[in-house]
């Protein structure tokens, strides 16, 4: 039984039990038909044949009897009208009788003792409507000595008439008798059939039962313990039926789910380490932030401070011009303005000598900015290397730091914004440096134009017009400082301007490494859950 499946088992234990109970239904349709056959045979044969010769007797007996009785009467001096009609009445009723029972003969035996009757009866009749005749012309007499004639024919009749009936009463009788015994091997039959079904179907229940409930108390105890955790457990089945591929089933599944659950215990230990790195990276990258925030605090007050210096310049400057411009006046004016002249020349060199102090407290600041830039430029590329990290380091945790990847792509686009905004510094910067260096070669050079106009003041008469013109050519390298400080201011503002985009980049960098941070222990603690979950499991 091992080599077959369940389905062949369950298949062959009810064509057992179908074919019993098949072979029964068999025996008892043959046997039925015996009795259905016998009934046919009383109903058609023995039966009608036993009443139809009964009548026949009686009408045989009656017919004689009448003649007998008819004979007494005229003996008596009697009319026998009444019984000669009588007679022929059960002449017509025996014939009828007759014909009748001949139409329904089906037994050769029967057919035989029906000839032997019919033989006799024609003889009793032939000598009973002699005597009838004879009665009938009233030759009584005659009729009387034809009695015993008629007596030996009709009693020969009534004796192969007894022999009919007797022989259909045997048959009925015979058949009744093999209805009777078909009907009792029929109910024996039936009933053996159903006992030996009912055994048949305990024994083979009995068998599918055990064949069914033991392999399934295996899966039953094998899934308990699959329940509790431990992926260890395979089944073994020897029998070549569907609980070897439910068993197979099992073992793969289980294999599956051990390699599941030992890949899933070294990706916890996977992403913890990386969530421990992530936040190692985030705390670096939000101490950056506050610095880079911090440093764009100081280089705003310098900002502010070169914007400041920008304007007193420019105020200065408008005072150059305007001394220039009285010099020129005082120039042209004669001998009698040498000595204003003398003291204005004097102002212009104290004013280009504040003029120089700004311009080296300028220079001083432009260069702390482009310090500041420098240190920026290097936080900034800092914050791209670390968010780069970030980002690896992320996509290693895989589902888990998706989040977090949106974070650190975010930063690296908020440190490119802020390195393109030093660079724009930077540029700025320079351009204030070279304004400045102008302004400053500028003024050491009017400087050195007015320490010439005071040595020549006391040769005024003769050099006038010299200082006239070099007084005039002074001029439009004082508009030239004054464009500069213009360009500086302006430029001052810029950067001004620029540092407040920094501020503002800074602080949406402070907010992402706080959502940051937020995602890492959101990730650390579903990393902590998923190794608590499959540390359970016993592989």
């Amino acid at each position: 039984m091992k080599k077959f499946n369940l389905r062949q088992r369950i298949m062959a234990s009810f064509g057992l039990v179908i074919a019993v109970l098949t072979i029964t239904v068999i025996f008892a349709f043959i046997r039925l038909e015996g009795v259905e056959q016998d009934s046919s045979r009383v109903n058609t044969d023995a039966l009608p044949g036993l009443q139809l010769s009964v009548l026949m007797r009686q009408h045989l007996v009656d017919s004689f009897v009448f003649t007998q009785n008819m004979i007494i009467a005229v003996d008596n001096n009697e009319v026998p009208i009444d019984y000669h009609q009588k007679v022929y009445e059960s002449l017509k009723l025996l014939n009828d009788n007759t014909r009748l029972y001949e139409a329904q003969i089906a037994r050769m035996k029967d057919k035989e003792q029906f000839a032997d009757y019919k033989q006799s009866f024609d003889i009793y009749k032939q000598s009973l409507h002699a005597l009838l005749d004879a009665a009938q012309h009233k030759q009584y007499v005659e009729a009387r000595q034809m009695l015993p004639q008629v007596y030996e024919t009709w009693d020969r009749s009534r004796a192969n008439l007894l022999q009919l009936v007797e022989n259909n009463r045997v048959e009925a009788e015979h058949a009744t008798s093999s209805i009777t015994s078909a009907v009792r091997h029929a109910k024996i039959g039936l009933v053996s059939a159903v006992v030996v079904a009912i055994v048949l179907a305990m024994v083979m229940g009995t068998l599918l039962l055990k064949a069914i409930m033991l392999p399934v108390n295996k899966i039953v105890t094998a899934l308990r313990i699959l329940k509790e955790g431990d992926l260890t457990t395979r089944l073994v089945f020897t029998n070549q039926d569907e609980f070897r591929l439910i068993a197979e089933g099992f073992n793969s599944t289980s294999a599956a789910l051990t390699d599941l659950v030992a890949q899933a215990q070294r990706s916890a230990v996977q992403v913890t380490t990386s969530v421990t790195e992530i936040a190692a990276t985030a705390q670096e990258q939000q101490t950056t932030a506050t610095e880079t925030a911090a440093t764009t605090s100081e280089i705003g007050a310098t900002s502010r401070e070169i914007a400041a210096t920008s304007r007193d310049l420019v105020r200065t400057m408008g005072e150059v011009s305007d001394a220039a411009e009285q010099a020129a006046t005082l120039a042209g004016a004669g001998q009698l303005g040498l000595t204003r002249m003398e003291d204005t020349m004097e102002h212009v060199i104290r004013a280009a000598e504040v003029v120089n102090t700004k311009l080296a407290v300028l220079n001083e600041k432009a260069s702390n900015i482009n310090q500041v830039v420098i240190t920026i430029v290097k936080v900034a590329d800092q914050t791209n290397l670390l968010s780069l990290n970030a980002a690896i380091e992320a996509e290693k945790a895989g589902e888990y730091g998706r989040g977090f990847a949106v974070v650190a792509t975010e930063v690296r686009r908020l440190a490119d914004q802020t390195a393109i905004a030093t660079y724009d510094i930077e540029q700025m910067v320079r351009e204030i440096q070279s304004a400045v260096s102008a302004g400053v070669m500028g003024m050491d050079k009017f400087s050195e134009d007015v320490r010439s106009g005071i040595a020549e003041v006391q040769q005024i008469s003769e050099q006038l017009s010299q200082i006239i013109q070099q007084v005039q050519a002074l001029a439009p390298r004082v508009q030239m400082v004054n464009e500069g400080m213009h360009a500086q201011a302006t430029g001052a503002e810029q950067i001004n301007l620029a540092l407040s985009q920094l501020s503002e980049a800074s602080a949406q960098t402070v907010d992402s490494l706080r959502q940051t941070s937020l995602s890492i222990e959101e990730l650390n603690h579903i990393a902590n859950g998923l190794r608590n979950g499959v540390t359970r499991f016993t592989i």
